[in-house]
C-alpha cells in the first residue's frame, strides 16, 4: 500500500510543490483518488492482443482496416468527389475532412481525465497536467440513477466499462450542460432525453489494486437499488489481490529453476511454516501433500501443488495460473461444512500452492475398494448428504456446477459427514456459453460431453456415485443405471431413484437435488448410521 500511495502522490503532483496538484482529500473512509489513463488502456489492449494465439490475424485485420480508410480518403474519394467540387475548391478539403475524422477518433484519448475522485459528496473528474488543474463539478449521488457494467467496442478497441447513468430531470441545468460536454471524453455520447451516460473504462484505471477500492466505495456510498448486479459481480471477481498477478510477480522475481521432482517428507515451504509429511496423491494438474502448519498450532493441512511451465512465455504461465486462481477464488466464496475450506495460498519459485483444510477420512472410492459395496441402509444417508451439498452449490447466485462429482472427490469424515473437494473444474453458470467437457467419463452425462453442463449434470454424477456405492462397480457411460440388476435385494424405490437421477434425457432426470432428496428421505427410516 505504501508503494501505491507513493505513486498516487507522484501522479497528483504532491511530491513536487512547484507543480499543479490535486486538492487535498478530506477525511473519510471512502475519500479516494484513482489515477486514470485512456492511453494506458490502449497500451494494455495492444499488449493483450499480442498475447492472443491469433494475434497475427487480428493485427492484420487492423492494418487492413487502416489501409482501407487511407486508400478511401487519398485515392478513391478524390477521384469521385473532385469532379463534383465547385470552382475554387480543391483536394485540400478532403485533407481537412480527414483531419476532422482523426480528431474525432482521438478526442477521447486527448481529453480523457487524469484522475477520478470519489467521496461522500459524489464523483468528480480531474484533468491534471503541467499546465494546471481543471476539475468537474461534483456529480452528486442524488443525480445518479444507475451504475452498471458493460462491454464496449470502439473500432478495434474492446474493453469493459463502469457505466454511470445520470437522471437529467434530477440534475441542475448547469451541471447537466457540463456533463454533456464531458461525455465524449469518456467514449460516449448522451442523446437520451431522460438519461445521460458517463463511461469509465476499467482498463484505464492505472493501478489494478484501485479497481476493488473504487467498487467498494461505490457500493458503500450508493443505495443498493442503484447498483446493477453486474457491478456487484465485478466487485466479487476483484475482491482481494489477484492470485495470478501475485504468483506471476513471484515467478518473475527471480530466475526460474527447473523442476526437481516431488517434495520429500521433512522439507519446508514458505520459510519454516509448512513442513511436508507425505505425498497424498498426484494426477491432473496438481500433486497433493499432507503437511504441518507450524503457525496454526501445528495443525495438519493439505498442500495442493501446481508446477508452473518454465517455457512458453508469460501468457502460457498466466493461463496455467488462471486455472489455479479460479479454484482459489471459488473456494474462498464458499461457506459450508460439507465443502473443503481454503486456508491460504502462496507461490515459491515456479510452483503455486493452495493450502486446504485436512479432512480426516477416506474417499468413497477407497471405502468401497477396501470394504466392498455398501448395504442400502448405509448408502441412503450418504446420498442425502450428496443432495444437501449440491442443493447448497446450486442455490448460489450464480449457481456453481461442480462437474466432477465422483467417488474420488467425496470424502467421508470420521463423524460420518460427507465433504466435497476438488473445485478445479467447477464453473459458475454466468452465461449460455459452451464450456469445455471435463469429468470422468463414467460419471459424465450427455450434455456435459457437449460442453453444456448444468445443475442436473451434477445430479447425474450423484446418481452414478450412488450406483458405485451399492454395486462396487462404475456405471456404464451415458446410460440409465439400475443397481438392482447387480443387487437383487435392493428395494425398487432405491433402484428407481438411481435410474431417474442417471437418465440420459435431461427432461426425465430429477430437476433439482432437493426433489431427489425428498425421495431419499422416504427411505431414511430404513437407514442406519453411515460408516465412521
Amino acid at each position: 500500500m505504501a508503494f501505491l500511495d507513493s505513486l498516487r502522490k507522484q501522479l497528483a503532483g504532491k511530491s513536487e510543490p512547484n507543480l499543479p496538484k490535486l486538492p487535498d482529500l478530506p477525511a473519510g473512509a471512502h475519500e479516494i483518488y484513482i489515477p486514470y489513463s485512456a492511453w494506458r488502456a490502449q497500451i494494455r489492449f495492444r499488449r493483450q492482443l499480442m498475447l492472443q494465439v491469433n494475434y497475427k490475424k487480428e493485427v492484420a485485420k487492423i492494418l487492413l482496416t487502416v489501409f482501407g480508410i487511407w486508400i478511401a480518403f487519398v485515392v478513391i474519394l478524390p477521384r469521385v468527389v473532385q469532379p463534383l467540387l465547385i470552382h475554387g475548391f480543391n483536394i485540400y478539403i478532403l485533407n481537412i475532412l480527414l483531419y476532422i475524422y482523426v480528431g474525432i477518433i482521438s478526442y477521447p484519448l486527448l481529453t480523457s481525465p487524469s484522475n477520478l475522485q470519489v467521496g461522500k459528496e459524489g464523483i468528480r473528474l480531474h484533468w491534471l497536467s503541467a499546465l494546471g488543474l481543471i476539475s468537474s463539478p461534483w456529480i452528486s449521488f442524488d443525480y445518479i440513477d444507475q451504475v452498471t457494467v458493460s462491454n464496449f467496442k470502439r473500432g478495434w478497441y474492446k474493453s469493459r466499462a463502469i457505466d454511470i447513468y445520470i437522471d437529467k430531470a434530477n440534475t441542475p441545468a448547469g451541471i447537466r450542460t457540463i456533463l454533456n460536454l464531458i461525455a465524449p471524453s469518456l467514449w460516449c455520447l448522451s442523446l437520451d432525453k431522460d438519461k445521460l451516460k458517463l463511461r469509465l473504462d476499467i482498463a484505464a484505471i492505472t493501478h489494478e489494486a484501485d479497481l476493488p477500492i473504487l467498487l467498494g466505495a461505490l457500493r458503500n456510498l450508493l443505495p443498493d437499488e442503484k447498483l446493477g448486479p453486474e457491478l456487484l459481480q465485478l466487485e466479487q471477481e476483484n475482491t482481494g489481490a489477484s492470485f495470478t498477478k501475485l504468483w506471476l510477480d513471484s515467478f518473475d522475481a527471480g530466475k526460474p529453476q527447473l523442476t526437481r521432482g516431488n517434495l520429500e517428507a521433512g522439507e519446508f515451504l514458505c520459510g519454516k511454516r509448512y513442513e511436508i509429511v507425505d505425498q497424498l496423491g498426484a494426477g491432473g494438474q496438481a500433486v497433493t501433500y499432507l503437511a504441518i502448519d507450524h503457525e496454526r498450532q501445528d495443525a495438519t493441512v493439505v498442500l495442493k501443488e501446481f508446477v508452473l511451465p518454465v517455457r512458453g512465455g508469460i501468457e502460457i504461465r498466466r493461463r496455467a495460473l488462471e486455472n489455479v486462481e479460479h479454484e482459489a477464488k471459488l473456494l474462498s466464496t464458499l461457506d459450508n461444512d460439507q465443502i473443503v475450506k481454503l486456508l491460504d495460498c502462496f507461490a515459491t519459485g515456479q510452483r503455486a500452492y493452495l493450502v486446504l483444510e485436512h479432512i480426516d477420512g477416506s474417499s468413497l472410492r477407497l471405502i468401497v475398494q477396501e470394504g466392498g459395496a455398501l448395504p442400502e441402509q448405509e448408502v441412503v444417508p450418504l446420498a442425502i448428504g450428496m443432495c444437501d451439498v449440491l442443493s447448497y452449490l446450486h442455490s448460489l447466485s450464480p449457481p456453481i456446477i461442480h462437474r466432477d462429482f465422483t467417488p474420488e472427490n467425496l470424502l467421508l469424515r470420521k463423524n460420518g459427514q460427507l465433504a466435497l473437494i476438488d473445485f478445479n473444474v467447477a464453473e459458475q453458470l454466468e452465461s449460455k456459453q459452451t464450456k469445455t467437457m471435463v469429468g470422468k467419463h463414467c460419471y459424465v452425462p450427455p450434455e456435459q460431453f457437449r460442453g453444456k453442463a448444468c445443475e442436473q449434470s451434477d445430479i447425474y454424477a450423484a446418481g452414478c456415485t450412488i450406483f458405485w456405492l451399492l454395486t462396487g462397480q462404475d456405471p456404464e457411460p451415458i446410460n440409465t443405471s439400475h443397481p438392482a440388476s447387480l443387487c437383487p435385494g435392493l428395494t425398487p424405490a432405491m433402484d428407481a431413484i438411481v435410474a431417474r437421477a442417471t437418465a440420459p434425457d435431461i427432461s426425465t432426470r430429477y430437476p433439482s437435488a432437493r426433489e431427489m432428496k425428498d425421495d431419499l428421505l422416504k427411505l431414511a427410516p430404513q437407514a442406519g448410521s453411515s460408516r465412521a
